[in-house]
């Protein structure tokens, strides 16, 4: 049989009341009165007041207006709640630590969004690599993607500022960095125009606690590394960095990566201390440099089109999620890497070497600014970095 359709009359007021009830929505989520919200979109109260309560007309000029206010898409004001999305992709990243942090925050979505949003975790093998997933997420075929930041740069090459060590001096400076206007303006706002929304608030979400390098022979300072197969992600910036520093870079994606070790591919893997006792990299590479460097602050980032048709509600508590999420996060990779440490040390008689530290710095200092002269690092970027002075250090230098 065939189902009964509504009368013209009737479709229109519905549609009407749907509409109506997404712009109260939107409004009432940013405490905005109606005055006020009417002044600013250019229309008067008792027009706004009309539309609100499903009694006007609909206009796709004024409609338009709204949406460019609230910086939604028209599409979003004709959904009803039975439309909105309920699930979101995300990948499930290395197994370990970084695994359990994943899916705390699936589970803090559930319970924040009360039941309405869930993560699904993806196998990376289903999705590819994290440059693939980047572009996916981009596309719109995931939905949010866990990362470090310097995944973003072929969309703005500003992010590649991340991809190298020793880019900040201290975590505050750091996060004088990100606190900045540049930082919002020139990386996080042109991402977003290009369909990635970061939903970081706090930007807590910290992979451990340093950089290493894990090698099949001890490597103490740069020179040792001349010669020596280097495993790196697919990047001229990362080619040119290991190249200028002596290493012969062998580009292997991380699915990869455990094979190329087995198989001695490869000589030295660049990597995090959380990754070398869940992933038994050290029953290949036994000795471990620590090189001291300041953890990668990770993006949790969502597809902007996905993101802009979530309610208020949801898109605050998927934000409320990601804060909390961060904090569990890093904690437990933390105390996971400090617990690992002796276990890796008695299962893979790993070695951790603890090098002087100024001769790494001063190597990758020498090449940072060759690729700078070359092009392949973003100059405002830098001079943003080595402007962005923490309070306190300020305060000393006046």
């Amino acid at each position: 049989m065939a189902a009964k359709s509504l009368p013209c009359g009737d479709l229109e007021k519905r549609i009407q009341k749907r509409v109506g009830a997404r712009v109260r929505e939107l409004r009432q989520a940013i405490g905005m009165t109606t005055v006020v919200l009417a002044e600013r979109a250019g229309l008067s109260q008792g027009q706004l007041s009309k539309i609100e309560n499903g009694k006007a007309a609909l206009s796709v000029t004024v409609l338009t207006r709204l949406c460019q206010f609230f910086d939604r898409p028209v599409g979003y004001l004709f959904q009803s709640f039975d439309e909105m999305p309920r699930v979101l992709g995300t990948l499930t990243t290395v197994k370990g630590p970084e695994n359990a942090g994943i899916q705390w925050f699936a589970e803090e979505v559930r319970r924040i969004s009360d039941g309405s949003l869930s993560l699904l975790p993806l196998r990376p093998s289903q999705i590819g690599s994290a440059a693939a997933q980047v572009d996916q997420l981009k596309d719109g075929l995931i939905d949010l993607f866990v990362e470090e930041l310097f995944y973003y740069a072929p969309f703005v090459p500003g992010f590649n500022a991340f991809a190298l060590p020793y880019a900040f001096d201290s975590e505050s400076h750091r996060r004088t960095f990100i606190d900045s206007t540049f930082f919002r303006e020139r990386l996080i706002e042109p991402l977003r125009q290009a369909g990635i929304r970061t939903i970081n608030r706090r930007w807590n979400w910290q992979r451990g606690l340093e950089w290493v390098l894990a090698a099949n022979q001890p490597v103490v300072t740069p020179g040792d590394l001349r010669g020596l197969n280097v495993r790196i992600v697919d990047s001229e910036l990362m080619r040119r960095f290991w190249q200028a520093l002596g290493a012969r870079p062998v580009a292997i994606p991380w699915a990869e990566v455990s094979a190329a070790l087995r198989s001695g591919d490869i000589d030295v893997l660049p990597t995090h201390r959380a990754h070398l006792y869940p992933l038994k990299f050290c029953r290949h590479m036994r000795f471990v440099t620590l090189l001291g460097d300041l953890p990668p602050v990770l993006s949790v980032a969502v597809n902007e089109a996905k993101y802009q048709i979530l309610p208020p509600d949801i898109q605050n508590g998927l934000i409320e999620a990601c804060d909390r999420a961060g904090d569990f996060f890093s904690e437990h990779v933390r105390q996971s890497e400090v617990e690992n440490e002796s276990l890796n040390i008695a299962r893979f008689k790993a070695a951790y070497l603890k090098v002087a530290l100024d001769p790494w710095r001063a190597a990758v200092a020498r090449v940072r600014n060759d690729l700078l002269a070359e092009g392949l690092l973003d100059p405002e970027t830098a001079a943003a970095i080595s402007a962005a002075v923490p309070p306190a250090e300020s305060e000393l230098l006046q």
